[in-house]
């Protein structure tokens, strides 16, 4: 029957696919030729089920039919498949070449999904509407598919078949390796000629038979072309065998490596030229001399002798890792070497071959440099700090001698590195580290060194310290950091949070006194940063309450534990109460009261501060509507926000949705920040700040005179008004330095044409003061404490209850 002489035929490109992946061992050229064949079986299998008349019903032909059919329209992009395989394999800089934006695996996949989808029409009446049965006169019976009215779809994938026969040419001629092109291009010109009669199939005239012919085209032909390539790549890899022969023979020739031999009474009788090169000698000149000839050092050549003396006795070969040489300029080298005594005749010669591992040993010297420093600042890092200071600590406990260890954070280095970028943040570490460095010599502290821990943290280790040297230390530390530091041409202050733990009473071990110390270290954060703290007992509460304030505070919100009071502000020139400042308050249901001083910092430092100082914006917006809706008088109400608020990429977003949420008037909002916004990249924080102003708000700066202040600052931010802070105030009338700075700061101010309000007024004496000195606004417990909503109601809006004095 002719259905299973075709069903024959179809297993031959299939056996000649898998011997193409068995000769080529399964490359991905194989697998991808494999394929082809693979569906030029499916082909055959699909033509051969049309021959199926009188074994299967025509349902089941025409079924199996439109399922094979695959075969035949895979068999395009297939082609392509090849092509661009060779191609993206061997020709080089392909990612550069102008073929890649047509020989892509995005090409490929687009070959693949239109040919799937003319596969798939082909299941649909359109596309294959039926198949009629053919019976020709004195010949085998045969179904014939009649096509639908999408008939044209096929022909694409003829159209595609050409397209992908043009591009793999083109592309065949871009390839270097001759026996993958020459392989490339025969390929294209066999797959043509069998998808030539291929299409013969057509026509019912052909009978379907060109069919068989052309998978067999397909089949022998890759056969063909993959033993030739197959014998092309043998041919290679054995003259690269060849040479790769001579090339070894020739460096054995010229062998590096310090080959020699000795007799018993240690004479040289071989050496090569590299050997004969470390004394500054020819070969011949080295033959018959011993070590003590040519050896500079002959403490070494008698060791060297006696040693091979000892080797040839025992008869016993060693192998010598490392060994210090002396070479003919006095250097110091490093061989390994190996020496085996050769027995010949009734003479034994010891012959040795050595290897120049000099480079090597300074490589792990290296190595064992770069696992003990800091690659940024090249610091000694955690790793070697551990290991000194237990060093220290097993000689301290043996002589009963005290130590320190001073552990050292930066003040508001995150806010560096987040606004100004981690390379301008690695410019100051390494800065840092150089000063750190510059102190111990200053101060001939020879014994002591600095270690860089991480981040921005750096370590002290003090041998022999008493404590009274360590706070005297750490006070000339703090000093050092008073000099500003100049990065790409800009200046920036940086201060240290500095924690010290003593040996043996803060702790007895390692792990002990550097958690001592961070506790130490973070007391100082906590507080007033800039400064130092030798660790004691008291401080574990502390830092335990600190956690349990973090913990506690992230469900505080939810738990609507915080509420606001207000603080009013009083018009110097009107003598009447202008505005209020909104101050956020927590109490905690585990805690009790707790403090902002407390809790704001943890909130910063945790991220908190962005949910908690958007729940203050609101609430505080929501009273003053509230207020508004009652009748009240409308004051500006001030809001502090941090620096984490403004770099928010929403902040800005969300502060709107309240003003129009809440109806205030913009213009009766204002919002303090402090002078730590100079520590960040100066156009970003403008720009974040003439955003806030955009929206019609106003802008204060808290805090005046305690942080970062520099009158360059004050010019480029877009603020409305300073405040003076409570330190200058309290005692104002009996410093004069105060008087002054106070003075000065107001008459910068107008000059500016910057609003100054005076924060911590408690007395008259004070209040004249700043009103004779032309201040604009006061506030402090003499003009009323903050106060909760209801008491505010009824002391300013209802009664404007004011100081007697003024």
């Amino acid at each position: 029957m002719f259905f299973i002489f075709s069903l024959l035929v179809a297993l031959i490109p299939f056996s000649i696919g898998i011997t193409v992946l068995l000769l080529f061992k399964k490359s991905k050229l194989s697998k991808v030729l494999f394929l082809f064949l693979l569906l030029a079986s499916f082909w055959q299998v699909d033509v051969a089920l049309l021959f199926a008349y009188g074994v299967l019903s025509q349902e089941t032909i025409d079924l199996y039919f439109r399922l094979f059919r695959i075969g035949s329209i895979l068999v395009s992009p297939t082609l392509y498949y090849v092509a661009y395989t060779i191609y993206q394999e061997e020709f080089p800089n392909f990612k550069r070449s102008k073929w890649r934006f047509v020989m892509n695996k995005y090409s490929v996949l687009f070959f693949y999904i239109w040919s799937f989808i003319v596969y798939l029409v082909g299941w649909s009446k359109h596309g294959i509407d039926k198949l009629i049965l053919i019976k020709p006169k004195g010949s085998f019976e045969f179904y014939f598919p009649i096509y639908g009215e999408l008939s044209w779809v096929f022909h694409t994938n003829v159209f595609l078949f050409g397209l992908s026969m043009i591009l793999s040419f083109f592309i065949s001629t871009r390839i270097h390796h001759s026996a993958l092109r020459s392989f490339l291009f025969h390929f294209l010109l066999s797959t043509a000629v069998g998808y030539g009669i291929g299409i013969l199939n057509m026509f019912p005239e052909s009978r379907l038979l060109p069919s068989a012919i052309s998978v067999m085209v397909f089949a022998i032909s890759i056969l063909i072309l993959s033993n030739r390539m197959h014998v092309a790549i043998v041919r290679d890899m054995n003259k690269q065998l060849d040479e790769q022969r001579l090339f070894l023979r020739t460096v054995i020739d010229l062998n590096p490596n310090y080959i020699y031999a000795k007799d018993k009474d240690g004479r040289y009788s071989l050496v090569n030229g590299s050997y004969a090169g470390l004394y500054g000698l020819t070969k011949e000149e080295m033959i018959g001399k011993t070590d003590f000839d040519v050896q500079l050092d002959k403490e070494m050549a008698n060791n060297t002798f006696h040693n091979d003396k000892a080797i040839l006795s025992e008869l016993k070969g060693v192998s010598i890792p490392e060994e210090e040489f002396i070479n003919k300029d006095g250097n110091v080298m490093w061989l390994q070497t190996t020496k085996i005594p050769i027995v010949s005749g009734d003479d034994t010669i010891l012959l040795g071959v050595s290897t120049d591992i000099t480079q090597r040993k300074r490589h792990e010297d290296e190595l064992i440099h770069q696992a003990n420093h800091d690659v940024l600042t090249g610091l000694p890092n955690r790793r070697l700090f551990n290991e000194d200071l237990t060093t220290v600590l097993m000689d301290h406990t043996t002589h009963n001698i005290s130590a320190a260890i001073m552990l050292i954070d930066l003040d508001r280095f995150k806010y560096i590195n987040d606004t100004l970028g981690h390379d301008f943040g690695d410019l100051l570490l390494i800065e840092v580290s150089r000063r750190l460095e510059k102190f111990l010599e200053i101060n001939q502290l020879s014994n002591a060194k600095v270690y860089r821990q991480g981040g921005d943290e750096f370590t002290f280790l003090f041998p022999d310290f008493s404590r009274g040297k360590a706070t005297e230390t750490a006070k000339l530390l703090i000093e050092q950091f008073s000099e500003e530091f100049v990065i790409k041409g800009q200046e920036f202050y940086i201060t240290p949070s500095i924690g010290i733990s003593m040996y043996p009473e803060d702790g007895q071990d390692a792990k002990t006194l550097m958690k001592n110390a961070d506790t130490a270290m973070y007391y100082v954060k906590d507080r007033e940063k800039n400064s130092f703290q030798l660790f004691t007992k008291e401080m574990n509460q502390q830092f335990y309450r600190k956690m349990v304030i973090e913990k506690e505070l992230r469900s505080a919100l939810d738990k609507e534990e915080f509420h606001l009071v207000y603080q009013p502000f009083l018009n110097v020139k009107t003598g009447s109460i202008c505005g209020m400042e909104a101050l956020i308050r927590w109490k905690s249901k585990t805690l009790g009261n707790v403090s902002p001083v407390e809790f704001i910092s943890i909130a910063e430092e945790t991220g908190l501060i962005i949910p908690i100082g958007q729940w203050v914006i609101d609430h505080a917006l929501k009273q003053i509507q509230q207020w508004k809706e009652a009748g009240y008088k409308e004051l500006k109400v001030s809001v502090n926000i941090s620096i984490r608020q403004l770099m928010d990429k929403s902040f800005v977003g969300k502060v709107e949705e309240s003003i129009k949420k809440y109806n205030i008037k913009p213009a009766y909002i204002d919002f303090e920040v402090t002078e730590s916004i100079a520590m960040c990249d100066q156009e970003v924080m403008i720009s974040k700040l003439q955003e806030l102003k955009g929206l019609g708000v106003s802008l204060s700066m808290d805090d005046f005179g305690t942080g970062y202040s520099s009158l360059s600052y004050l010019k480029k931010y877009p603020l409305d008004t300073l405040k003076i802070d409570r330190s200058f105030i309290r005692g104002i009338t009996s410093h004069q330095d105060h008087q002054a700075i106070v003075k000065s700061t107001i008459s910068m101010a107008k000059h500016l044409h910057l609003n100054v309000t005076a924060e911590g007024v408690e007395s008259r004496e004070e209040y004249h003061f700043l009103k004779s000195s032309n201040c604009d606004m006061v506030q402090g417990y003499g003009i009323g404490h903050p106060m909760p909503p209801e008491e505010f109601e009824k002391n300013v809006f209802k009664e404007n209850s004011l100081p007697e004095w003024l």
